[in-house]
């Protein structure tokens, strides 16, 4: 198992009372090579500096040179399991992936509430220039059907699959749950499987991607963004308002301040307690 993997396992050891510290089960989201990897990066390693930016006090891993994308599937105690089980996407600029703070973490946060959080190690930094998304949402769309097409061997329902990301993680959220199309040609049967969310999370993420058609199929959706997160939040409203114009149930959070990038680590401001109002939302939708 990768040294990062073991890195993220001792971030979820300090569980709450009711998560659940064992080690993930970890898959690799492609059989071979990811679509189009065309040459070897260097191996992954952490850029966090010494005296690298803290998110409420505390230092973030900042993981890149991913090329071998899996998932981490991290299970709730089995008392409270809901079946539910939402994949998480970190952001990071479509350069790092913040794994911690935007994935491990939320993770342990899903498990004390009884849903399975399975963490998206997608591939960074972006191969594309031209579409920095494209590996990102390639590895997003693979990783909800090998889920829902694998879910009974980790014990959860196909129908109750959710995506959260944030930031540039919300490039797979959005193109898996606003995108018919698939963004690469089929390797396996769990290619034949759906790759649509059942509901779908960007959290201080954009806005309508391109090729999107919204029209009243698409997941329920809950986002949340800071008024002060640059323009971010004039994009994440108006694809509030083209779901609600189609029909679609959504649930948007603009708060006051907050910036970007500080996950789910308590401070004083209320857009750090953004996950009472996603669970609140959860159990609405009856997926709690």
């Amino acid at each position: 198992m990768k040294n990062w993997i073991a890195a993220a396992i001792l971030v979820v050891g300090v569980a709450t009372a009711t998560s659940q510290a064992a080690e993930p089960i970890v898959w690799d989201l492609w059989p071979g090579k990811p679509p189009g990897e065309t040459e070897e990066l260097p191996p992954e390693f952490d850029t966090t500096k010494p005296d690298g930016r803290m998110v409420a006090g505390r230092r973030v891993m900042r993981l890149t040179n991913v090329s071998s994308p899996l998932v981490s599937i991290f299970k709730p105690k089995p008392a409270i399991d809901t079946g539910t089980a939402i994949i998480i996407a970190p952001g990071g600029g479509h350069n790092i992936l913040a794994y911690d703070l935007e994935g491990t973490e939320v993770a342990e946060w899903l498990n004390s509430i009884g849903v399975t959080g399975i963490v998206l190690k997608y591939r960074v930094p972006a191969r594309d220039p031209a579409k920095r998304w494209l590996a990102s949402v390639q590895d997003g769309q693979r990783a909800l059907s090998l889920v829902r097409g694998r879910a009974q061997e980790i014990g959860i329902d196909p129908a109750k699959i959710g995506i959260l990301g944030f930031s540039a993680g919300g490039s797979p959220v959005r193109y898996a749950a606003l995108i018919a199309e698939r963004l690469y040609d089929p390797v396996d049967r769990y290619d034949n499987v759906p790759f649509r969310p059942d509901f779908a999370a960007p959290i201080y993420s954009g806005g309508i991607p391109e090729g999107a058609t919204i029209t009243k199929d698409c997941p329920p959706f809950f986002m949340v963004i800071a008024h002060d997160d640059r323009d971010r939040s004039i994009a994440v409203a108006q694809l509030y308002i083209a779901l609600k114009r189609a029909g679609v149930s959504a649930e948007l959070h603009i708060y006051e301040s907050g910036g970007h990038g500080y996950g789910l680590r308590p401070t004083d401001r209320p857009v750090t307690r953004w996950t009472d109002r996603m669970e609140d939302w959860l159990r609405r939708l009856k997926l709690l």
